[in-house]
């Protein structure tokens, strides 16, 4: 190899190791949780529908600015935030849902794609006062006359039941609704037990003659379809229903009507109105949220 061819050879060595050095990895950014009032930066114990306000301080690794925040439940990506700059702190509010447990990731990157994470679980407290529920959607009952679409339903079964009119008479004890229109109500939902008129259904299968009369009873809500569509466990259910202000009908319904309801069993309920059709033949369309 001749001198010439050597030196070059050596040039492009130097330049390729510097070429290297230039790329070579700064270390990854930290993150850490940062205790104080009613926060330990550890796995906690929390009631459902309680909020945890968890704080973070994020630093780069001296080189590199910091990016993103990364919030993940369960290793599912939930929020995404930007970050600036080298070093920032976070406050984030979790709320426990009404899951035995519930994993928390938070990572964070920088703008070579350097990351690190931290993460903590939250533990249902056994002593919650709220929880899970079960939503059936959609639900659709006929009115009295209607003879293609069932009438009755009952949401002792998951998934629910609906029933005709014989197969409510047979399973008295398990109906927790009807549906029914007339002049004075119009659309209205009700329960065996209510106070309905006594010719809606006439004859032997007549509801007045029958020997169980389950009762459901109803609360107009002030909840609006977009607060019905967030309800993830039954606290909304919970804080609202009143005994004393509840009535045995759901009368005179509308579309984004919000209901609440408690059945006979105790168990709290939410009912979306999502469409009507009017008449003594019509129907009725809503989604039902149910505690578990």
């Amino acid at each position: 190899m001749t001198k010439r061819r050597l030196v070059a050879v050596l040039a492009i060595l130097l330049t390729s190791l510097l070429i290297i050095s230039c790329k070579k990895d700064n270390g990854d950014p930290t993150i850490k949780f940062v205790p104080g009032p009613g926060f330990t930066g550890k796995d906690t114990l929390i009631k459902v529908n309680h909020n945890l306000i968890v704080a973070l301080k994020l630093t780069w690794n001296g080189a590199d600015l910091l990016e993103q925040l990364e919030v993940l439940q369960n290793d599912m990506s939930v929020q995404t935030f930007a970050v600036e700059g080298d070093t920032t702190n976070f406050n984030l509010t979790l709320t426990k849902g009404p899951v035995e447990t519930e994993k928390w990731s938070f990572v964070v990157k920088d703008v070579k794609g350097n990351q690190s994470s931290v993460s903590l679980t939250l533990t249902k407290d056994p002593n919650s006062e709220y929880g899970a529920i079960v939503y059936y959607s959609p639900v659709i009952l006929g009115a009295q006359n209607n003879t293609a679409k069932a009438n009755f339903i009952s949401f002792q079964t998951v998934p629910a039941t609906t029933y005709t009119l014989e197969g409510a008479f047979t399973n008295q004890s398990k109906i927790d609704m009807l549906f029914y229109s007339d002049q004075l109500t119009l659309a209205t939902l009700a329960s065996p037990g209510s106070d309905i008129p006594e010719d809606l259904y006439p004859g032997s299968r007549s509801i007045n003659l029958w020997t169980l009369r389950p009762l459901t009873r109803f609360m107009k809500s002030t909840m609006t379809s977009g607060d019905f569509v967030s309800l993830s466990t039954d606290a909304g259910m919970v804080d609202g229903w009143k005994d004393a202000g509840s009535l045995t009908i759901a009368g005179n319904l509308k579309v984004d009507d919000v209901w609440l309801m408690k059945m006979q069993n105790g168990k709290l309920g939410a009912i979306l109105v999502k469409r009507i059709t009017a008449g003594d033949a019509g129907e009725i369309e809503f989604g039902i949220k149910v505690q578990q």
